[in-house]
Order: C-alpha cells, then sequence, then structure tokens
C-alpha cells in the first residue's frame, strides 16, 4: 500500500494552503499536480507490466521503484485522503476522523497508523478510494 506519514503530510499540507490561499490556488498548485504525477504513473510501464522491472539490473530496478515510491507517497496517498474526505461528508467530518486516530489509545505492539486503521476510521474499504 502507498499509506505513509507523507502522503499524510501532504495532505496536511494541502488543507493548509487552501485555507490561506483559497481554493483555486491550492487545487492548481497541489491537486491538480498530483493528479498528473498519478495519471502518469498508472500509465507507466513497469507499473503496468511488473515483471518487466524484475528484469532489470538492480541499481536501475532501485531507481525506478524509488521514482514510483515518491509518486505513490506524495500523490496517489493524499488524492486517496482527498477522495475518503470527500466521501466521509467533506473536511469537518476528515478533521474529526484524523483527531480520533491520531489521539486514539496506542497499542505498544503496533504503534504506528496503518491504512487498514485509516479505511476503518472512515468506514470506507480499499476499492471505495481506488483512483482509476
Amino acid at each position: 500500500s502507498s499509506w505513509s506519514a507523507e502522503g499524510l503530510t501532504v495532505y496536511t499540507t494541502y488543507r493548509i494552503v487552501k485555507e490561506l490561499y483559497g481554493e483555486d490556488y491550492a487545487r492548481e498548485n497541489y491537486v491538480e499536480k498530483w493528479q498528473i504525477e498519478a495519471e502518469d504513473y498508472y500509465l507507466n510501464f513497469y507499473v503496468r507490466n511488473p515483471e518487466y522491472l524484475e528484469m532489470l539490473p538492480e541499481d536501475k530496478r532501485l531507481r525506478v521503484l524509488g521514482n514510483l515510491t515518491h509518486v505513490r507517497q506524495y500523490c496517489e496517498m493524499p488524492l486517496k485522503i482527498l477522495k475518503a474526505e470527500k466521501l466521509v461528508g467533506g473536511e469537518e467530518v476528515m478533521d474529526e476522523i484524523l483527531s480520533g486516530l491520531f489521539n486514539r489509545q496506542l497499542d505498544p505492539e503496533n504503534p504506528y497508523l496503518t491504512y487498514q486503521d485509516f479505511l476503518n476510521a472512515c468506514g470506507l474499504r480499499e476499492e471505495d478510494l481506488n483512483l482509476v
């Protein structure tokens, strides 16, 4: 999964920028850029044909994987959180959900917030947040 602290950070930054500079500015400088990157990601040869990735020399494979991971964490994940925000009923509801997640009782065995934790808190399934 592309779930990451980075995805939440980018989404939160977008929300702050939207508050400070307005919806148009935030959409143009964040959401539209994420969408372009994500669309390119889904068209990527190695994403569509992962078996060829395994055939690359290790240094080239790692470079491709690094680029793909960047897009998944910094573009795809914030888009999924934004989609979840719309599905749960807007920013205020999402703020309550995130507040609940970050103020929950931590399990010392599993202290990290997972994608499944996020989905459960939103009442969503993984496929609900598919972008394509």
